[in-house]
């Protein structure tokens, strides 16, 4: 109890001189006080500020309450924001977001999570309390405990800028406000005492004023004139202890202190109502100056006479009264203010309140000591009557107290001798002409002036106006603000010097230079100093020692040191602090010519910034690192992470410089984990603003998440584009997706049972990173049969390890080169416990689901995962697929071309194409030239990256391949026909409906496939896809899997099928047929056989069957035969229908030949072959047949046809 009555003493003591000097520093209206009373906080244009007139001191403990509510529901808030003038971190601050209160002090966020939103439109009372012995912050809400948090410090800042619901800095000495972050509601009943209350006693002391903050007029200030505060009935506060506190002017012919005693007690006993009690009165005699609100100043010092002989002396009065019962704040000080505002008279004089001087608080406790409040011994016992009061003696300590306490915001002193002193100026001058160049003007004139009184000019910055007219004189006047150094010895009186010297008239030939006193502002600042620090960069170690302001540092160079480098600490225009500007280090030697000389480089917590740098600068114009290097480098960044904290523009460096490492030529292999390693401590360690932070590089992508645990509900995290050359446009998803992931390179899901391995004391929120890797040669294959044939992807929280996990994680990967069916996959984690450097492990994954482009694993635990593919199964190497293309176009090529050649020749001489097979040997050689020449431009027509374009293009080849194998059925269709159903069979316009089948089929599932989905077509590479193979050049077609596997390899496997069918049937007729025949020779017989088969293959494209047999070992073997033989089709077409064809050759030396190569008698050569052709035709599908009966004539006649077909 003796501690706590000791307690109260000193904070009555406190309270005492802190209203004595804000009673002359914040003095205002007659009506001060803001209880009852709410300020709206709904942003632009009204915001509320702590007054310049309240100086917030130094405080090794505090307590600060805040009342508000939230009128909209805004994502983020700001109840109030402390900072140091000149500085951008938060020294005290509270703000909040979804479910949280973010609570700053000392620079640091610390959150505080709550069970639900602060509710709309009610009233929260928030308050915080700290103390630098105990090292605790603690949070209360609504008189309820929500949170104790250590925190190092010594003391609070003063002489700071409070704001109330918006966060804010100054600039140029300008305060900005910071948008976007308002409070958007009202506030009430913000204060703040100079010690720790416990939470009992802000219960119980709710309705108390604060001793260093209050809700009054004096203390706040506002941004507009109309920003006022509204009384709000809800806000009933009920108290029964005050402290009344005024100048009091006493005009009396009596001097005696025992009879101003008695004038004072009768003053108040006839005064108050009889709810009103005194329980001391302290006196004083007043020696201040009070400023008014109203720009009124009142001399209180000393006495007057007046012409009746009566005497009128000023004194600080300070009056304790107890309101029985208690009543609300607001009440009682209208009533108080209400019952002294008017003069008393008495017998032997007047008494009266000046005016602006009379405040009335809530206090914790009174006080019936007649002697000042600076010695009171405890708590007086209450009394109920007033006249049980006894009147203090006339002392000076309160006045003497108040007067010997310093500003320390703005000392006027400089310890007795001149020292450099820096100002803020901002002023209107005016100019009567226009100026050439009003800025050189002014800064002449500036110079002028102050330079002889050893003033300096700095960081002159102009703003012009519009033109004014006084007096028929046309005014330019120009907004300017600058800096001013001078040599002072009292910065109070060169404040004066340089409004006087400004405020002249200053002429220069026919130009007049004019500052009006109301038109300039200058303010005393106190810029610091540049701090000592080491500095190591290729020049060597520089330790710059501590520099004022506007002073240069000179230090030896390392290497030559007959040099020097210099440094300047410069006073920053917009701060208002001092800040190093870079060195200049041109006349020093570099010391650090390479890599290998890092090992110079001693990495401390000051200079790991400039250590990252150098690294950056040594590694980015390297294309090959040794393994000296790589290990020198890793070494310096691990050094780098374990010492220095990590900032979001270090880690964005370091990050860069892996990701330099990771393009250039080196041996990766063995310094995974260092990689892998440093980059997980990047995350652990850095320190941003914000939930969330991400920095993605090339090749490479870091994401995290500071999570909130009672509100987690799983994570996703992917990447939905790469390219190598590019940084990694990356994706977070506050959800688990429980499907495969599609769409994206890499994803990775994580369930919400992964908050079951969160910390339970929620001092620290939990943090989750994502990376991302292109594999490069990061991460080495388990051996040769496997080989990684994905992007890396992992997650991780930091100081845990995930295992186990009863609900898996899910990840999704692109394969970098499409797979088949049959190839072999594996999903593994990267084991960095493995020996030789780490390697592949797949205990914990097992694959989910996969197809031709992409896999997705389950895992129960948290680490780097891939995906393998069996290379032992699919050996088709790079150089092999180099060699497959070059075919490919070089075949497709050559196919062009002589399928051209064919159907010249074929169109040029009538001759050759009267009969059915030229026909529609004609049209299939249409359809394949078709489908070759897009394919040889179908890759430079999906490099331009036209949407419209690809689809066009991506159709018209799915045109060709469906219409050429249409025509290669049709082909098979004719030879049934020819061989098979050679009895009389007529179908009218014959060649007519085949063309409209060959040609309309394919042409009517196109145009289905455009109907129903147009995006089935497209690039590998559209944007919309958002999956690049690796390696893989753009190309136009059909990306949907279910469309393609009908539309196009169900239309060939059937195609395929039928010709199979006629292929074989053919060959046994056409054995049969020949079995009849006496055959010459036994020899031209098997080569004729040959002809046949090869010449009905190609025609009815039967090599397409060669990729069924492509696996296993023999799968390279039947894709080259692939590559070869169908890319060739069109060249074999024109060797066995042109080149090999007797009436083809004889068509060419007729019309193409000269001399003795040109038939001598090609008429009558000419009328026998038309007449064989006749006679050989096949009639059963177009023409009614003759003659049926001889089955010799008819096998006679259809090995004539075939033979025409096929030879």
């Amino acid at each position: 109890m003796q501690m706590k009555m000791d307690s109260i003493r000193v904070h009555m003591s406190i309270t005492t001189w802190l209203w004595i000097t804000s009673l002359h520093m914040c003095s205002g209206s007659p009506n001060l006080s803001y209880w009852g009373r709410k300020v709206s906080l709904m942003g632009q244009p009204c915001y509320w500020q702590l007054s310049d007139r309240c100086v917030v001191p130094e405080l090794k403990e505090l307590s600060v309450c805040i009342t508000f509510q939230r009128d909209l529901g805004t994502s983020d808030w700001t109840a109030f924001d402390y900072k140091q003038r000149g500085k951008l971190s938060v020294e005290l601050g509270l703000t909040g977001s979804r479910k949280q209160l973010k609570v700053w002090l000392f620079g640091k966020e610390n959150t505080v999570d709550l069970v639900e939103d602060l509710a709309l439109h009610q009233w929260h009372t928030i308050c915080l309390t700290w103390s630098a012995t105990a090292k605790k912050l603690q949070v209360y809400l609504n008189d309820s405990s929500l949170k104790e948090i250590h925190i190092n410090g010594s003391q609070l800042a003063g002489c700071g800028m409070l704001t109330l619901g918006v966060s804010h800095n100054v600039l140029g000495g300008v305060m900005n406000y910071e948008t976007g972050k308002e409070l958007m509601g009202s506030a009430t009943l913000f204060r703040m005492w100079s010690r720790v209350l416990a939470g009992t006693e802000l219960a119980a002391l709710r309705c108390v004023e604060g001793d260093v903050v209050r809700w009054s007029q004096r203390d706040w200030s506002k941004s507009a004139s109309y920003c006022q505060a509204e009384p709000d009935s809800n806000l009933i506060c009920e108290w029964q202890k005050y402290e009344i506190a005024m100048i009091v002017s006493i005009e009396s012919k009596l001097q005696e202190k025992e009879k101003l005693k008695i004038i004072l007690q009768n003053w108040f006993k006839d005064t108050f109502h009889s709810n009103i009690s005194v329980h001391g009165i302290f006196i004083s005699s007043s020696r201040q100056q009070l400023d008014l609100e109203l720009g009124e100043q009142l001399e209180v010092q000393g006495s007057r006479v007046s012409s009746n002989g009566t005497t009128a002396q000023r004194y600080d009065c300070l009056v304790h009264v107890e309101v029985t019962p208690k009543k609300d704040v607001w009440a009682v000080q209208e009533e108080i203010q209400r019952c002294l505002s008017p003069p008393y008279h008495h017998a032997d004089g007047v008494v009266k309140a000046i005016p602006g001087s009379l405040t009335v608080i809530s206090v914790e406790e009174l006080s019936n000591n007649t002697e000042s409040p600076l010695h009171t011994t405890g708590p007086p016992a209450l009394s109920t009557a007033s006249t049980t009061v006894q009147l203090p003696s006339c002392t000076s300590v309160l006045s003497s107290v108040a007067k010997e306490i310093p500003d320390l915001c703005n000392p006027d002193y400089t310890d007795g001798f001149f020292q450099d002193t820096f100002y803020r100026v901002i002023l209107n001058a005016s100019i009567n002409i226009t100026p050439t160049n009003p800025e050189n003007s002014i800064q002449n004139w500036l110079n002028v002036t102050l330079n002889p009184n050893h003033m300096t000019v700095l960081n002159f910055v102009m703003t012009p106006e519009l033109p004014i007219s006084e007096k028929f004189l046309i005014l330019h006047r120009y907004t300017c603000t600058f800096h001013v150094q001078a040599q002072s010895l009292n910065v109070t009186e060169t404040k004066k010097l340089i409004v006087s010297l400004l405020t002249k008239p200053y002429t220069t030939g026919s130009e007049f230079i004019e500052v009006l006193p109301g038109h300039i502002n200058v303010s005393h600042i106190a810029p610091g100093s540049c701090p000592d620090h080491d500095q190591h960069t290729l020049q060597g170690l520089f330790p710059w020692p501590k520099t004022e302001p506007q002073e240069t540092a000179i230090v030896l160079c390392e290497k030559n040191q007959l040099e020097k480098a210099t440094r300047f600490c410069k006073l920053d225009g917009m701060t208002d602090i001092a800040m190093w500007e870079p060195p200049d280090l041109s006349s020093c030697e570099r010391i650090v010519d390479g890599i290998a000389d890092l090992d110079k480089v001693n990495v401390t917590a000051n200079n790991s910034g400039e250590v990252v740098d150098l690294i950056g600068s040594l590694v980015s114009n390297q294309t090959n690192l040794s393994h000296s290097e790589l290990d020198t480098v890793l070494n310096k960044l691990e050094d780098v992470v374990a010492i220095s904290p990590i900032s979001p523009n270090m880690g964005e460096n370091i990050m860069e410089i892996l990701s330099d490492i990771l393009h250039c030529k080196a041996d990766l292999v063995s310094f995974t984990n260092k990689i892998l390693g440093v980059i997980e401590s990047v995350g652990d360690q850095m320190d941003f603003n914000g939930e969330t932070h991400n920095m993605t590089v090339p090749s490479m992508a870091l994401q995290l998440v500071n999570v909130n645990s009672s509100q987690f509900r799983g994570l996703t995290f992917g990447v939905s584009s790469f390219t190598s050359d590019n940084s990694p446009q990356i994706f977070v998803n506050e959800t688990f997706v429980e499907k495969p992931f599609t769409g994206a390179v890499a994803s990775i899901s994580l369930p919400s049972v992964l908050e079951n391995f969160f910390p339970q004391n929620n001092t620290v929120r939990p943090r989750i990173q994502f990376q991302f890797f292109d594999s490069g040669g990061l991460f080495k294959n388990p051996h040769d049969n496997m080989t990684l044939n994905t992007y890396v992807v992992s997650a991780s929280v930091t100081n845990i390890n995930v295992s186990n996990l009863h609900q898996p994680t899910i990840i999704t990967l692109r394969h970098l080169n499409r797979v088949q069916a049959q190839d072999q996959r594996m999903c593994v984690y990267w084991d960095v416990s493995k020996s030789g450097g780490g390697g592949w492990e797949s205990q914990g994954c097992v694959m989910w689901n996969t197809d031709d482009f992409q896999t997705t694993c389950q895992c129960n635990h948290l680490t780097h995962f891939g995906v393998l593919l069996d290379v032992s199964k699919a050996p088709i190497s790079e150089l092999d697929e180099q060699i497959l293309v070059i075919l490919s176009f070089v075949g497709c090529g050559l196919s062009s071309v002589f399928l051209g050649v064919t159907l010249l020749t074929y169109l040029a001489f009538e001759k050759l194409r009267q009969d059915y097979p030229s026909k529609i040997l004609i049209n299939l050689c249409v359809a394949l030239l078709g489908l070759n020449l897009v394919f040889l431009v179908n890759s430079w027509l999906a490099s331009f990256d036209s949407r419209g374009l690809c689809v066009g293009v991506a159709a018209i080849q799915h045109f060709f391949v469906l219409a050429s194998f249409t025509w290669m059925g049709l082909e098979a269709l004719h030879m049934y026909f020819a061989l098979v159903k050679v009895f009389n069979v007529y179908v009218p316009s014959y060649i007519l409906k085949l063309c409209a089948f060959g040609w309309g089929l394919p042409a009517t599932i196109i145009i289905l496939i455009l109907a129903i989905d147009k995006d089935i077509y497209g690039s590998e590479w559209d944007e919309d896809s958002q999956n690049p193979l690796q390696d893989t050049s753009p190309f136009c077609w059909v990306q949907n899997d279910n469309a393609f596997y009908v539309s196009v390899m169900g239309f060939i496997i059937l195609v395929l099928l039928c010709n199979m069918s006629v292929f074989g049937v053919v060959l046994i007729q056409i054995r049969r047929m020949q079995a009849n025949k006496i055959s010459s020779s036994s020899t031209s017989g098997l080569a004729h056989d040959l002809r046949v088969v090869a010449s009905l293959t190609f025609l009815l494209g039967l090599t397409w069957i060669l990729p069924f047999f492509s696996w296993g070992m023999a799968a390279i073997v039947f894709t080259y035969l692939f590559a070869i033989l169908n890319t060739l089709q069109g060249f074999f077409i024109f060797i066995f229908h042109c080149l090999m064809k007797e009436n083809v050759q004889k068509q060419w030396r007729i019309h193409l030949c000269c001399g003795p190569l040109r038939p001598k008698d090609y008429s009558d050569w000419s009328r026998s072959v038309t007449g064989e052709g006749r006679g050989r035709q096949v009639r059963s599908p177009s023409v009614k047949s003759e003659d049926t009966s001889s089955m010799r004539k008819i096998s006679d006649t259809s090995i004539s046809s075939v033979n025409q077909m096929i030879a």
